[in-house]
Formats: C-alpha cells, sequence, structure tokens
C-alpha cells in the first residue's frame, strides 16, 4: 500500500513538474526601438477647483473645505505585494562603456511566476478605446535601469512605460508561470546629474508597477484604482562605464 501510494506521489509530482516545463518558454517579442508614443484623442479634463464658501467678512474667511481623496491624492492606496507575480531580467545592453548622454538599445525579459497580464503598449493612445462612450481602466508598468557604485549616487535611468486595459484588445498580454516575453528599446545614458569623471556602476534593472486609473466616458473624469505594488529587481547585473561629456559640451554640475 505504501509503495502505491508512493508511485501515485512521484507520478503526480512528475505530471506536475512535466506541466511547468511545458509553460517555460518565450512567448512574444515586443520591439520599443522605434516606437512614436499617441496622443489621448480624448483626455480627462482637470479636476475641478476646491469651491469655498462665500464670505462677507474678508478679514476671517472660512477654512477651505477638506480635498477629498481623489483630489488630494492621499490616503487611498499603499502597500507592496511580498510576491510579486512578475520576475524582471536584464538579458544586454549594446555595450558596456558610454559617454554620458549617449543613446543606447536594450533587451529585458519579463517572467510570469504566477499566472499575470503585462502591457504591451508605449502609450495611452494605444489603450484608449476606439468607441468614445466607453469607459475604461488602466495600469501602467515602469521598467529603469539602476546604475548603483561605491564612489557614486545610485541613480537610475528609464528605460520604457509600458500601458495595458482590460476593457481594450490586445493592449495586455497573459502569462502563465515561467512563460516570458522579450522588450526591446532605446533609451539615453544620462539622468540629473552628470559625473564629473569615468564612473563605474554595476547595472541591473527594475519593474515597477503600482495604482491604475479609471476613465469615466460619461464625466470624462479620471481617478485612481488601489491596487498593493509590484517591485522586482533582476538578479543579474552587469558591469557598465560612464564617462563625462567632452570639455566642448560639458554642463558644470555637482555629483
Amino acid at each position: 500500500m505504501l509503495i502505491r501510494l508512493f508511485t501515485a506521489v512521484c507520478l503526480v509530482s512528475s505530471m506536475s513538474f512535466v506541466s511547468q516545463l511545458a509553460h517555460a518558454r518565450k512567448v512574444a517579442n515586443y520591439d520599443f526601438t522605434d516606437s512614436k508614443p499617441l496622443e489621448r484623442l480624448r483626455p480627462p479634463v482637470p479636476a475641478s477647483p476646491l469651491q469655498h464658501p462665500a464670505t462677507r467678512d474678508r478679514l476671517h474667511p472660512p477654512p477651505p473645505p477638506k480635498p477629498t481623496r481623489e483630489e488630494s491624492g492621499e490616503g487611498t492606496c499603499g502597500g507592496i505585494l511580498q510576491n510579486p507575480p512578475l520576475i524582471v531580467s536584464l538579458v544586454s545592453l549594446d555595450r558596456d562603456s558610454y559617454a554620458f548622454g549617449d543613446e543606447f538599445t536594450f533587451v529585458v525579459k519579463l517572467e510570469a511566476s504566477r499566472a499575470t497580464t503585462v502591457p504591451v503598449r508605449a502609450s495611452l493612445g494605444e489603450v484608449e478605446p476606439v468607441d468614445a462612450s466607453m469607459s475604461y481602466e488602466w495600469r501602467p508598468l515602469g521598467i529603469s535601469l539602476e546604475l548603483r557604485s561605491l564612489n557614486y549616487r545610485t541613480t537610475g535611468v528609464s528605460l520604457l512605460r509600458l500601458y495595458g486595459s482590460k476593457d481594450t484588445s490586445g493592449s495586455e498580454i497573459e502569462l502563465k508561470p515561467g512563460e516570458w516575453i522579450e522588450l526591446r528599446g532605446k533609451a539615453k545614458m544620462e539622468w540629473s546629474n552628470l559625473p564629473r569623471q569615468p564612473q563605474e556602476f554595476m547595472a541591473d534593472v527594475m519593474a515597477i508597477r503600482a495604482e491604475g486609473y479609471r476613465f469615466d466616458a460619461t464625466t470624462r473624469r479620471e481617478t485612481r484604482v488601489c491596487h498593493h505594488a509590484e517591485a522586482s529587481s533582476s538578479l543579474r547585473r552587469v558591469h557598465v562605464t560612464v564617462t563625462p561629456k567632452s570639455p566642448d559640451n560639458r554642463i558644470s554640475s555637482p555629483d
């Protein structure tokens, strides 16, 4: 009896392992190297200014009304998901040495640790429904290059900001556990304060997804929709050297 039970458990485990291997595959490539973001045809109307009650005593006006949570942007979202469904990794950079401000290409891998959806559009204009009477909810995903150094401050370079909506077909891709996609794009090796001498960095990549937004087609107002923040960073780091601009076009700036 015990032998049969052990055999059954091994069989179930083997089937589960085979099932995971079956899903462990690349399902799509997305190239954003030459993408040109589209403007929204129906951008949300700006929030109305807070109305203050009229008063005859200008020296002692009443306190302004307390803004709603949507207007203040506070108190509605929070919390970080401890086990994010996306695993991000840096596949490659086009070289390992750059002058500050250089354009470069990159390849990033996004893999699902459990079933999830990933936005795959480069602008909100591509997420906006064709039907103007349709309300929709969208959620962005930000991907950045993190540069870490013992001799220089840690800094980041934005790589991609992707958008997707469950209400817009084709703007998201569903991934099963073990499935992944590759993202290719172009960015500039620059940040707010340029280095004054060559800097050695260890570079990795980070993906962050937090709150979403709901666009109401009737009022054309947009409100925030809360989700737990998801943050994932790669374990693989690559060595990168960044040198200052040439003396002819350098701008003096503190480190």
